[in-house]
Formats: C-alpha cells, sequence, structure tokens
C-alpha cells in the first residue's frame, strides 16, 4: 500500500486519525522536554565554567542561627544538582543579586525589629535605593520570636524590598516562631519543588545529653528574680570546641529551644553559664530558665549543643576593650576576659550593672577580685537598687566618663555589650552622643562595636 492509500484511509476513518494525531502531539511534548531538559543542564555547565551561580543563598544573622539554615538549604540545592554558592547579607552587594537568578534568603530579626548588627550598612545602602530585579525569582525565610512586638519585621522587610524591586516570590514568606520545626519543615519542603533534595529537618539532630554537674544561687538573699551559675558537662565525655561568645543552645522537653551566653572556654572542662529565673506574669516558670534553676536536679541531663556567635567573637587586634554588661549579661563577657588574658592582653575596662551590691553582689565581688589581681585594667560598677536610692546604670557610668570613653575607642579600642535589650539601647544611646552616629554605624559594620542583647 502507497503513501497516498495510507492517508486516503485514515482521513477516511476518523478515529485512527485522532489517534495517529495524538501519538504525534506526544512524541513532540516529549522531545520538548527532552531538550528542555538537556538546553538546562549545558546552560548549569556553561554558567559553572563561567563562574556564575544561577542560585544564591542568602543569610541575614544576629546569632549564627540564620546562618545555619542558610547552610543547610545550600546543601540541600547542590545535592539536587543545583548550582549555588551562600553569602552573607553583610557582603552582599547589588551586582550579586542582578547576576543571579534564583535568590533564597534566611534572615533573623533583633532588637526591636531591626536588622542584625552587620547587615545595618546593607540596609541602609542598598535597601532604601531603588533597583531593577526583575528578572530575579525570590524566596524568604524570616527568623523570630512572638513574644517581641516587631515579630520577624527585617524578613518581611527583605520579603517586601525585592518585591517592590520586582522581583517575583516563589511563594509567601514564611515566618518561623523560636525555630518552630513545622515551619522549618514547610521550608525545606517548598525547596525540594525548586529542585533542592527533599530531607526533613530533625529538630533533635545536632543536640546532646549534658548532665547538670553543679548550680549555685549567687544572690540568695535579693529581694529580686534569682541569679544562678550552673555547670554542665557532656554525658559522652568528649567536649565541643568553641570561642568566646559562642552560645549554648538547650532543648526543653517539649521542643522549645534557649540560647544561653558561654561563660567559659573548652580549657575550663565544662559549660558554665549564669541564669536568671524568670517567673512570669501568671506564676508559671521561664522554659529554659525554669528547667536549669529548678526542674533539672544534679545528675540529670538536658539536651544542649554549642554554636557559633561570630557577631559577638573577640574584635580583631590587640587594642583595649571595654566590656559592658549587666546581671546575667556577665557571662558573654567573662569568657572574652579570659581569653584576652590567655594571649596577654591585660587593658580591660569593665562596666558591669547590678541591681543591690550587697545582695547581688556576687559577681561584683569576683570583679573586683579580678581587678587586684592585675587581670583587669579598670573596673565600673553601678546598681540600680541601692539602699542610698542613688540609682545609676551602665549607660550613666558611660555619660560620666565621656572623654575617657572617647580617648579609650578613638585609640584602636572596640566596645563589647551584653545584656537586656533595655540596657543595650541605653548603651547604645549614650556611645552614639559620645562618639556619634557615623563612628557607631561604622563601628558596628567593622565588628568593633559588638552587642548580644536579648
Amino acid at each position: 500500500m502507497g503513501l497516498s492509500q495510507i492517508i486516503a484511509e485514515v482521513q477516511g476513518d476518523p478515529v485512527t486519525w485522532a489517534w495517529v494525531l495524538g501519538a504525534t502531539a506526544l512524541y513532540l511534548i516529549m522531545c520538548a522536554v527532552i531538550w528542555a531538559g538537556e538546553r538546562k543542564k549545558a546552560r548549569l555547565k556553561r554558567e559553572a565554567a563561567a563562574g556564575a551561580t544561577p542560585w544564591l543563598v542568602v543569610y541575614a544573622s544576629q546569632t549564627g542561627q540564620a546562618e545555619e539554615i542558610a547552610t543547610a538549604t545550600l546543601k540541600r540545592l547542590t545535592d539536587g544538582g543545583q548550582v549555588a554558592r551562600i553569602i552573607d547579607m553583610a557582603d552582599l552587594k547589588l551586582s550579586d543579586l542582578e547576576s543571579a537568578q534564583h535568590v533564597l534568603c534566611v534572615a533573623s530579626t533583633t532588637g526591636d525589629g531591626d536588622a542584625p548588627d552587620s547587615v545595618l550598612g546593607f540596609e541602609a545602602k542598598v535597601m532604601n535605593d531603588g533597583a531593577v530585579l526583575s528578572h530575579l525569582d525570590y524566596a524568604v525565610l524570616a527568623l523570630g520570636d512572638k513574644s517581641y512586638a516587631d515579630f520577624c519585621a527585617f524578613g518581611r522587610k527583605v520579603y517586601d524590598w525585592l518585591r517592590a524591586s520586582g522581583a517575583k516570590p516563589y511563594f509567601e514568606v514564611i515566618e518561623v516562631d523560636d525555630l518552630d520545626p513545622v515551619a522549618l519543615n514547610r521550608w525545606y519542603g517548598n525547596l525540594s519543588d525548586l529542585g533542592a533534595k527533599s530531607e526533613a529537618f530533625d529538630p533533635k539532630a545536632a543536640y546532646g545529653a549534658w548532665q547538670l554537674k553543679a548550680r549555685e544561687c549567687l544572690n540568695p538573699d535579693s529581694d529580686a528574680s534569682k541569679l544562678y551559675r550552673v555547670v554542665l558537662e557532656p554525658e559522652s565525655g568528649d567536649l565541643p570546641d568553641w570561642q568566646a561568645g559562642d552560645l549554648a543552645e538547650i532543648m526543653t522537653p517539649d521542643g522549645h529551644v534557649r540560647d544561653y551566653s558561654l561563660a567559659s572556654l573548652p580549657v575550663q572542662g565544662a559549660v558554665e553559664l549564669y541564669v536568671r529565673a524568670v517567673i512570669k506574669d501568671d506564676g508559671a516558670r521561664g522554659l529554659g530558665s525554669g528547667l536549669l534553676t529548678h526542674d533539672l536536679s544534679v545528675g540529670q541531663t538536658v539536651m544542649l549543643r554549642t554554636k557559633p556567635h561570630k557577631n559577638f567573637h573577640t574584635p580583631e587586634g590587640d587594642g583595649p576593650l571595654l566590656l559592658i554588661a549587666a546581671g546575667s549579661g556577665l557571662a558573654g563577657l567573662n569568657a572574652h576576659i579570659d581569653a584576652r588574658l590567655s594571649v596577654g592582653h591585660k587593658a580591660n575596662w569593665v562596666i558591669y550593672g547590678e541591681r543591690h551590691p550587697i545582695r547581688d553582689g556576687a559577681l561584683c565581688k569576683a570583679l573586683t577580685a579580678r581587678v587586684q589581681a592585675g587581670e583587669l585594667s579598670d573596673l565600673s560598677l553601678c546598681f540600680s537598687r541601692p539602699d542610698s536610692c542613688q540609682r545609676t546604670y551602665v549607660q550613666d557610668a558611660l555619660s560620666t566618663a565621656s572623654d575617657r570613653v572617647r580617648d579609650f575607642l578613638t585609640g584602636g579600642g572596640a566596645v563589647m555589650v551584653c545584656g537586656g535589650l533595655s540596657m543595650g539601647q541605653g548603651v547604645d544611646k549614650a556611645l552614639r552622643t559620645i562618639m556619634g552616629d557615623d563612628w557607631a554605624d561604622q563601628a558596628l559594620a567593622d565588628g568593633r562595636y559588638r552587642r548580644d542583647l536579648y
């Protein structure tokens, strides 16, 4: 049968004709899919060879949590065959965004809805100006804590800025309260739809059992909340490595996580924490502090891990260091003092605030002993509830010694602040009055002014 006869037979049979057309269409679709896949592979190879990275993973981190999640995001992308790189938003340039095709951003919020300290420069210089990013697809994971009024505010700001710049979101911003594993798994699940390797988030994987070795109330006669010194050791006997400024993160039995400043160094053989007992308005104890100061008995264990907190590592250089803290915030500075002493740096000026000089004075006595031992160059103590009723706060001490502070910091010095958010805001205001906004903003960007506030 010739070709003309076959065509005539098909034309005379509508069912056969429909089958032929359908088979032809399916064949063409399959060819198109294969062709598109091969084109994509070729494009990715070209881009990889040229150093281009279609996927950009950006993080804005204060305590290191956003960086950790961004690193896990990067791994899932590359394990899924994507070409990607990771970058700190502090180092991000508009040109990085202009050359990328897809951006995944993990952004923390600190303070009163603020950007992390190291990212303030990017926010001021890039996000406050217009950008054209209509070629870009993106997604944002916002980390925060619902106990603060401006929950996830900076993450939402990044999302809105990218959208206003013309970028197209893959999905609405995902907000994460207190590292909620449900929200994190939603993020990772969405990534798998974008070509990342599918892998569920296990919140307990990074933790180990740590045994409570000792607990001491440092202010048993205080009429305010109690402050405890807590000592823990790993049940496995294997002590992890960490450096001054890093954090201990505990997981409560119901899955909540809480961060505490490490007051010790690994050479001391244990994790030492200063924990303020928190009693809520309804009389309930704080989840983390209640566990460490009350519920846990000596010999029992808590799930814990140490984690890097590079934004609160010791500033570079060997210049003098001004350390400012109040209450349990001294934990975040204690390890820095020890670390500097280990390399011979004794130019450490501590400004420390407590409630009462006697009833809350245990850590004040320890600092005074350090001065007497020649470990501190100077010590300024402030008390908010003395018997004299002449209340002073750490920001008052800064203002009183403004000329000396100015000489100290312009002479190659750096400043570190650890403690409550309101204290940190008062210190920031005093420093800006003494040194000027330009100095404060640049020092934050350069890491010569570091804060760990909660």
